[in-house]
């Protein structure tokens, strides 16, 4: 049959037209799902660092809580012709017992029930580590039972200041606790391949 003169001819797509148009659209497409798919990692990161941020102000709000509250009740609270100590009675606190940069332990009714607890922060391979213990009836000491506050902690570190602002060594001069606290995510940042450090730093001032 032969064309009319003055009709155009109609050509399809050749098949390397195709390949090109099919080459270009897995592109666009390829970039779009890559960009989605690293705004999911930095999101599910950001997200991972709030947590760890949450976890760290946590922990470190209940140390600065309860060391606030070392020493207390002192024997002057009880009438004196009880004649309770801290070596003879479950309801008198010693105050600060130990104290060095990553451990400190120390006497407080932190449960506010009136029995004194013998508490414990401790920094053990990564993992920050609390143990509150009442004590026995009529004094003494009890084992410790620690439980996890925190972990991948890098750095705890407390010092000690005594009523003049001035660091010392010894537990019964304490007046102030500093907190320094470290601790990384479990992932990477997805920017830098590094993991992120956050770190919490108070001051705690012993009410007693």
């Amino acid at each position: 049959m032969r064309t009319k003169p003055g009709t155009p001819t109609q050509h399809g797509f050749s098949l390397l037209e195709l390949l090109i148009v099919l080459a270009v659209f897995s592109f666009i497409v390829g970039g779009i799902f890559s960009n989605l798919s690293q705004s999911q990692v930095r999101y599910q990161f950001e997200q991972e660092v709030a947590e760890v941020q949450q976890a760290a102000r946590n922990a470190v709000d209940i140390m600065e809580r309860e060391i606030k509250l070392a020493g207390f009740p002192k024997p002057t609270y009880y009438d004196s012709a009880l004649n309770w100590t801290s070596a003879n009675s479950e309801r008198v606190a010693a105050g600060f017992i130990t104290i060095n940069a990553t451990n400190v332990i120390f006497e407080a009714d932190v449960e506010e029930d009136g029995i004194v607890d013998l508490v414990e922060y401790r920094l053990n391979n990564g993992t920050l580590e609390r143990s509150a213990q009442d004590k026995p009836a009529g004094g003494g000491t009890p084992a410790a039972v620690y439980q996890t506050l925190a972990t991948n902690v890098t750095a705890l570190t407390f010092s000690y200041l005594n009523s003049s602002g001035s660091a010392t060594t010894t537990a019964s001069e304490v007046r102030s606790v500093g907190i320094l606290f470290n601790i990384n995510t479990t992932n990477v940042d997805p920017q830098n391949r590094n993991q992120r450090t956050i770190t919490v730093q108070t001051m705690a001032s012993v009410r007693n």
